[in-house]
């Protein structure tokens, strides 16, 4: 009877221990996260060592996005870099792992990952420099302004022809300096002509002295031997210089916006421009004056 009472007592306390089995809900946007059960989406990876909901993992990064693309394990953070290998902007190709941020770069090396940059200058990856720039550009040169290689060759332009560099201008005393037509930058700020000092003279037609201009390359400013900018641009002149023709007799076939189709000397239709002086003309005939022809009009050299 003993043993009867003992085996009823038994089974209440059993039926005592048994679970009852309900749904647990999940909590809006979270995510199964093994050992942590369930992640929010702010922390949707789960440190199996910890068991801590973190931003993300080795296994888990999808948190890390946008301007933190990187998880930083040691800390199971996102963060924008933690090597130069995540950066890839030309102002920023450095990685500062104590703040796991791009900033500027330091030397070449930082600049590894930034495809046809491979200089550091000044803070910014760049494809050359002026001062390596026959090695940089395979003799062409380097624009100092926005440090890129360009398709003209070192030492390769002529006196009034553009440029972009000292570096592109042949003759000695030369340099690359900003011009004007009718008190406007002329062509672009970006761009100018070969000019050569003061020093030792000018010869016609550079006969009007460009004053304290400094040159592209960012020299000091100087005198140069330049032309009339209030009635003529460097192409027209050096369309008369080169006896450019103009068969159908308008301007508009002569280098605009200054240049003119007229009678130079006994030839015809031929490509000159307007002066003040024959000073500012070229010094040989039939070029060499400055008039009308007696038509009346503008006078222009060879007229």
């Amino acid at each position: 009877m003993r043993s009867f009472a003992c085996f009823l007592w038994l089974l209440t306390l059993t039926a005592g221990c048994v679970l009852e089995d309900k749904f647990v809900e999940v909590p809006d946007g979270s995510v199964e996260a093994g050992l942590c059960g369930f992640c929010d989406s702010a922390t949707p990876a789960c440190n199996e060592t910890t068991q801590m909901c973190v931003q993300c993992t080795a296994k888990n990064s999808t948190a890390c996005i946008d301007n933190t693309p990187v998880c930083n394990t040691n800390g199971n953070e996102c963060v924008e870099c933690t090597a130069s290998s995540d950066c890839n902007d030309p102002i920023a190709a450095r990685c500062d792992t104590d703040l796991n941020e791009c900033v500027e770069c330091e030397g070449e090396t930082d600049c590894d990952g930034i495809e046809g940059l491979a200089l550091c200058n000044a803070g910014t990856c760049v494809e050359c420099v002026p001062a390596t720039e026959e090695t940089d550009c395979d003799r062409n040169s380097c624009n100092p302004d926005s440090f890129t290689c360009t398709d003209t060759m070192l030492a390769s332009r002529d006196t009034c022809q553009t440029c972009v560099s000292d570096s592109e201008c042949q003759n000695a005393g030369n340099r690359c300096v900003a011009m004007t037509y009718q008190s406007a930058p002329y062509p672009n700020l970006q761009t100018g002509f070969c000019l050569k000092t003061t020093g030792g003279g000018c010869e016609q037609p550079y006969s009007i002295t460009l004053r304290a201009r400094p040159s592209l390359s960012g020299g000091l400013p100087e005198d140069y031997c330049g032309i009339n900018e209030e009635l003529a641009t460097c192409e027209a002149v050096r369309a008369l210089l080169t006896n450019v023709r103009c068969e159908g007799g308008a301007d508009q076939e002569c280098p605009q916006p200054s240049g003119l189709c007229r009678q130079v000397g006994s030839l015809d239709n031929r490509c000159t421009y307007a002066c003040g002086l024959p000073a500012q003309c070229p010094a040989d005939p039939p070029a060499d004056t400055c008039g009308a022809s007696g038509s009346g009009g503008d006078e222009y050299c060879g007229g």
